[in-house]
């Protein structure tokens, strides 16, 4: 029997809204402007490093004939973290320029399809970046943290959106370094790995890209939780697979420290 066509899945990880217009190329990406506030030395003011740990959700959608649409719980590791560096504003975090300093998320999930058998996706893969100076810049006001511009590449909004294009900006985080393993089982009649764009058996991955977010909304204006998704799912993800993955946030501050700010960030 003829097998046909089923979308796999690989989730990597996040999206935000782009600005009208062309789409976005190499030559849009450009370095994040910063000029922190300095003492009365004429150094770095001190700021906050908060440190949150993450949960959240990975949807895959538009599979052919939806057949292949899935979602899977994500985060909760001690090592899954998100790093922020923010103003001090009289002894507390406070509006302005804000920088994600860190990221790091395991996706560890399994998603499985039957169609006259099963088959299998097996999703390990480990989402990472960090620069002190910021590998990515947006702007706190209240409770709402607004990414500075990033903007999508050609193939954004179809399931042809891939790393290799992923988007440019300084909101977008730079450096995003996914790794891991994708393994397919294909006990199906119907369905195949190579549908899928996968290979049966283990897949290696390691690529670094542009990644989107999109904002975090904190419960309140102390900063202590926050949210990031979308109305119908989260940020979306560029793939190296035949459908669109998404994935949601959630953030819980575990530690706050003001601490000595890079030089790099407040030098003339």
């Amino acid at each position: 029997m003829k097998k046909s066509n089923l979308l796999s899945c690989v989730v990597l990880m996040s999206c935000a809204t782009p600005p009208a217009g062309t789409p976005a190329t190499p030559a849009d990406d450009v370095a994040i402007e910063t000029d922190w506030d300095q003492d009365e030395e004429g150094g770095c003011a001190d700021s906050w490093v908060m440190t949150y740990s993450l949960t959240g959700r990975v949807d895959i959608t538009d599979t052919p004939l939806n057949i292949g649409n899935a979602d899977a719980r994500v985060g909760g590791l001690e090592t899954d973290e998100l790093v922020l560096r923010v103003p001090d504003v009289d002894g507390l975090p406070g509006e302005g320029q804000v920088l994600i300093t860190s990221f790091e998320l395991l996706q560890d999930f399994m998603v499985s399809v039957n169609l006259l058998g099963e088959i299998s996706i097996f999703t390990e893969l480990l989402s990472t970046s960090s620069d002190e100076c910021g590998v990515a810049s947006g702007q706190l006001a209240g409770s709402t943290m607004t990414w500075d511009e990033c903007r999508f590449g050609p193939e954004h909004g179809t399931p042809r959106w891939s790393p290799d294009d992923g988007a440019f900006g300084a909101g977008c985080v730079h450096d995003y370094h996914v790794e891991g393993i994708v393994e397919c089982v294909d006990d199906s009649f119907v369905a195949s790995c190579e549908d899928g764009w996968l290979d049966e058996g283990r897949n290696t991955l390691d690529y670094v890209y542009n990644q989107p977010m999109l904002s975090l909304n904190f419960a309140r204006d102390d900063l202590k939780r926050f949210t990031m998704k979308g109305s119908n799912y989260g940020a979306e993800l560029p793939t190296f697979t035949n459908n669109r993955t998404w994935l949601s946030l959630e953030g819980e501050l575990k530690s706050m420290r003001l601490e000595p700010t890079p030089d790099c960030l407040c030098d003339e």
